[in-house]
């Protein structure tokens, strides 16, 4: 629209490093972080954003009342309105704060997580960014609860990876249960997860990409054909 010509665009997403973020054992992970096997776990990763984590919390509310041990793991250093959040939905004892980890730690903490979840409210600041902790969900081998907006409707409509919902919280809830309560269905998402990340998102490959998209602007061999 600016008048570039599209053979001078690259749309090139963010990535994850897969041999970093691996499928772990659950049992191990779980062990690490004081989470019993027997306990559904809902992933959510950030560094301190935490951004529309009132949906979640509302839809956990919600998933606990036929799960009452239900867990969510929330990673990174979480604000004072998440924290007043999490008393407001009274679900202090379903929420597992791990404050701020190292990054050798996150995979393991994240891998304790029989699903997550990508909350995105239907606003600018969603639909103009790809959200990175996709990339490392996926590469870890498990599906996501997310919201069709942005380039995220797109991703999980190619790939299959999880399931959307509404911007609702009993939407949200219920397709949060709907894994929960079909296990065969959730490692098949997760399996397509793993295999986009592995071929498609890995930053490897989308280094590559990059760098013959510059070769072929300068009309030059790329190192890396």
């Amino acid at each position: 629209g600016l008048g570039v010509s599209p053979e001078r665009i690259l749309h090139l997403p963010s990535g994850t490093f897969p041999e970093i973020f691996r499928p772990r054992e659950k049992m191990i992970c779980r062990e690490r972080f004081g989470l019993p096997l027997s306990t559904p776990v809902i992933g959510f990763s950030s560094l301190d954003s935490h951004l529309d984590l009132s949906i979640v919390l509302r839809a956990l509310s919600i998933v606990a009342r036929q799960y009452p041990n239900v867990k969510l793991i929330i990673t990174g250093k979480p604000s004072n309105a998440v924290v007043e959040l999490v008393r407001t939905y009274g679900v202090e004892s379903n929420v597992h704060l791990t404050g701020y980890l190292q990054d050798e730690e996150l995979p393991w903490a994240l891998s304790c997580a029989d699903l997550f979840v990508l909350p995105l409210a239907d606003k600018v600041y969603n639909v103009g960014r790809w959200p990175n902790k996709i990339c490392d969900y996926m590469s870890l081998g498990r599906p996501t609860v997310s919201n069709p907006v942005g380039d995220i409707k797109g991703l999980f409509e190619d790939h299959k990876i999880g399931v959307l919902a509404s911007w609702d919280p009993v939407d949200f809830s219920e397709k949060i249960l709907y894994l929960l309560k079909n296990p065969e269905i959730a490692f098949r998402l997760g399996d397509n997860a793993r295999d986009a990340a592995v071929t498609v998102y890995d930053w490897k490959l989308l280094v590559c990409r990059l760098e013959e998209f510059y070769a072929t602007l300068l009309n030059v061999r790329s190192p890396s054909l």
